[in-house]
């Protein structure tokens, strides 16, 4: 079978393509961007990519073409395919019919740690000795791949809210019909395609309400979004579990106050201690999730509590891109206030009174539309020294007004000539994107 896909360079597209290449399908594919190290993975795997998206560029038999969601009407490739009336699905409903069907689907969902949390179950799956399958939008530092087909029941999935694509605007986690869904937190996200909160929870309940009763469901009991959402109706088996320790259901419990070190409990037993490299309430939250998910799918408490204790995390995760004359150079891909103020409370919490300079694109099309724009000063408190980044010049002065302590730049450019008269020893600079940011933090990097 040969397969065509538009916007094979996106995450999620890009593991569609592995999957399909591993399932032994000839893959192909365009897309404007095509850059590495996405594009170099596509490649090893014989994978012919097209730059753009003419209506000339496909000259073999496709059987199916798949469409990702940055494919819209006036697309000439698609124009072309509907034209001619081609057969063409969407990423998710192709992962579904030819990848899914008859698995043990695990649906991890949320606005965020979704990459984090899936890239943890996986790992704890693997490291009990099963060969599954997953598919995550990220850069795993436990495996190579970002999806594999595995031999095994079990698929890990990282569910997106997003809309599937042109001509399906349903959030693609409604087409996977997982038997464990995992919904670790929920806010409002994705101002684009969402006009509120309630939008989003719609999509959620629509799912809730399409999973048989044999479904198990996992969330946190403090989320009050989540608990409203749960109340509209919820027909599958329910799981919970609680950041704070409780007496009743899974709790987490710190150390000492040191993130590295943490007990997970239920019913305040001991079930786990877990000892790793991470920081940041975000990442215990992520970790209790994990642990209750994969303790529902049979796996011991010593195996969950090992692989975690193991985990390296994922690439731009307040990832340390290098440390070069007592500074530390950080990537984070946080584009939420919450996102944001987690990442940044956890590296203070880590440095203590050090200094930490925050580089923030406001990138993301939330971000753009000015809905975050009360809750970003907050959000940013923990660093020292805020240096905003957007196209947007009147709505970061207006966020400039809040903090005397942030600033405008343009570009890298512009501000490797000022990060001398703000770098000091033992600094901690933070660069937060959800895109390339000019590879900003390599540019810091070399220039210190």
């Amino acid at each position: 079978m040969k397969i065509y896909i538009l916007g094979i360079c996106g995450t999620f597209m890009s593991g569609i393509a592995q999957l399909a290449t591993e399932k032994g399908f000839e893959v192909y594919g365009c897309d404007e961007n095509v850059y590495p190290p996405i594009s170099d993975v596509l490649k090893n795997l014989g994978i012919k990519i097209d730059k753009g998206f003419s209506e000339k560029l496909y000259s073999q038999n496709i059987d199916l073409f798949i469409i990702g969601n940055v494919v819209s009407r006036g697309n000439p490739l698609m124009e072309k395919i509907l034209d001619e009336d081609k057969d063409y699905s969407s990423g998710p409903e192709f992962l579904y019919d030819y990848v899914l069907k008859d698995r043990h689907v695990i649906s991890v969902a949320g606005t965020h740690g979704k990459t984090t949390t899936s890239a943890m179950i996986t790992k704890i799956l693997n490291d009990s000795g099963l060969d599954i399958g997953y598919l995550i939008a990220g850069k795993l530092k436990d495996f190579s791949k970002t999806a594999v087909l595995g031999k095994d029941k079990f698929f890990v999935i990282e569910s997106d809210e997003y809309d599937t694509a042109f001509f399906d605007k349903r959030s693609k986690f409604l087409h996977y019909k997982p038997s464990t869904l995992l919904i670790n937190n929920l806010e409002f996200d994705h101002a684009d395609i969402f006009n509120n909160l309630e939008d989003i929870k719609k999509q959620f309940h629509y799912l809730l309400r399409s999973l048989p009763s044999t479904a198990k469901v996992i969330y946190p009991r403090e989320d009050l979004d989540i608990a409203s959402l749960i109340e509209q109706g919820i027909y599958s088996i329910e799981e919970t579990f609680n950041y704070k320790l409780s007496s009743k259901g899974w709790s987490i419990k710190v150390s000492k106050d040191q993130d590295s070190n943490f007990k997970i409990f239920f019913n305040k037993k001991l079930r786990g201690e877990i000892t790793w490299d991470l920081f940041g309430e975000h990442n215990l939250r992520n970790a209790l999730a994990a642990f209750v998910t994969s303790s529902s799918l049979g796996v011991s408490d010593e195996i969950i509590s090992k692989s975690l204790s193991s985990f390296q995390g994922v690439s731009r995760r307040m990832e340390l891109v290098g440390k070069k004359n007592s500074v530390s150079i950080y990537s984070d891909f946080a584009h939420h206030p919450t996102s944001i103020e987690l990442s940044l409370q956890g590296l203070r919490k880590k440095v203590g009174q050090q200094e930490i300079i925050c580089l923030l694109e406001m990138r993301s099309n939330t971000m753009v539309s000015g809905y975050h724009d009360e809750l970003i000063p907050k959000s940013l408190e923990a660093a020292d020294h805020v240096f905003l980044f957007s196209k947007n010049k009147k709505q970061i002065k207006e966020i400039k007004k809040k903090n005397k302590n942030f600033y405008i730049c343009s570009n890298a450019k512009e501000f490797i000539k000022i990060l001398p008269k703000y770098v000091e020893s033992n600094s901690h600079i933070v660069c937060m994107s959800n895109g390339s940011f000019e590879q900003i933090q390599n540019i810091i990097f070399e220039s210190i």
